[in-house]
């Protein structure tokens, strides 16, 4: 997909995003539990204005890794179960595989959550929207947490998807093969935070040029020597799709490795049942999904036809290493975080850390 991604950028109204070639004339499809919602967005350039964003809110109206918590038939489910609201921050894809895989397979359900799972728009508000009440958790990226926290918001996170940042540089084949080797031109997202920590870190300031992206690979497949930001579960699948082979330097090997795929709650509920049922179903979600990744993307595909079952396959091959990470699925350090806000502080952002994360106890003894 070739929109480009505004993850680190403050929500700017109204914004204006160029659409990817393959979501041309595809048409809005609603959520079947909340028709409201927009899943696809129409031919672009579109414009996310405050209709459609007063749209998606009215609807949605050292630390051991977790283990995961007994069913709920085993520890007690209410009446009515808990309403759980999802919020994306970006398209239904596979790097959100194993939450598809755990409302595919019934997970939430079976612990008493009614779980809804609704795909972003490229710079949806989903923290502030959680931070407000409006959404019971939304999935994001450490670095953005620690960023809002420092705005005031109550937020934290509890849960990653993803142990490694998926974000790099993807580079052609005999191209650089470490950061210290990138010469010419590098498209990226000039003055994020992640471009000023690469030219800082390795002084490229007037040695590497930073020309414009939009996240399409076209201008990638059209010159050899050109080096560009990219998402493992994005850019070097569609290059591998466009028959170019392709080598990647994850953000890790420069030492910018927050957590993603990261689910986050309001402060004020990370000790609520709810939320430890939520990532103990999560949790086995993705464990089947490291397994078979079907059921999931079955899903995905209906919400996103754009992802072909190929380009699924090949992205969930891919991210693999960065899901589990050395430390494991689901785990999460205190170091880890506060090595993320160092990084974030180096490049004059300013960040909350203390308290940002929380490991939910579970529910029932362990086995």
């Amino acid at each position: 997909m070739d929109v480009f991604r505004l993850r680190d950028r403050e929500l700017n109204l109204p914004l204006y995003v160029d659409h990817r070639d393959s979501l041309a004339g595809m048409v809005a499809r609603p959520s079947p539990s909340c028709p409201q919602v927009i899943h696809r967005v129409p031919q672009a350039p579109f414009r996310l204005d405050r209709s459609m964003l007063l749209l998606l809110i009215a609807c949605t109206t050292s630390a051991p890794p977790y283990h995961d918590v007994e069913p709920a038939d085993k520890v007690g489910v209410a009446a009515t179960p808990q309403r759980v609201r999802v919020l994306l921050n970006w398209y239904a894809e596979p790097e959100f595989g194993g939450y598809y895989q755990a409302l595919a397979e019934g997970l939430y359900a079976a612990r008493g959550l009614d779980v809804t799972v609704t795909p972003g728009l490229p710079g949806a508000p989903v923290l502030e929207m959680v931070a407000a009440g409006q959404a019971e958790v939304a999935v994001s990226g450490a670095d953005d947490v620690l960023a809002r926290r420092a705005k005031g918001m109550d937020i934290v996170g509890v849960f990653p998807g993803f142990q490694h940042t998926p974000i790099g540089l993807m580079t052609h084949t005999g191209g650089p093969a470490r950061y210290e080797d990138v010469t010419g031109n590098v498209a990226i997202e000039a003055g994020s935070p992640f471009q000023r920590f690469l030219w800082q870190k390795y002084g490229w300031e007037g040695k590497v040029n930073p020309v414009p992206t939009t996240g399409s690979i076209g201008a990638f497949a059209a010159d050899p020597s050109l080096v560009q930001q990219a998402y493992i579960t994005s850019e070097p699948c569609q290059a591998k799709e466009a028959g170019l082979v392709t080598g990647f330097l994850p953000g890790r090997d420069a030492g910018w490795d927050a957590y993603n795929s990261l689910v986050v709650v309001r402060g004020a509920d990370k000790e609520l049942p709810w939320v430890a049922d939520f990532i103990g179903a999560s949790r086995l979600g993705w464990e089947s999904y490291l397994k078979d990744p079907a059921k999931a993307n079955a899903e995905i595909a209906k919400i996103n036809p754009d992802m072909t079952e190929i380009r699924m396959r090949c992205i969930a091959e891919a991210q693999r290493p960065f899901v589990i990470g050395t430390d494991g699925l689901g785990v999460m350090t205190e170091a880890r975080w506060a090595a993320t806000a160092t990084t974030l502080v180096s490049v004059g952002q300013d960040v909350k850390p203390d308290g940002a994360f929380y490991v939910p106890k579970p529910r029932s003894p362990l086995p």
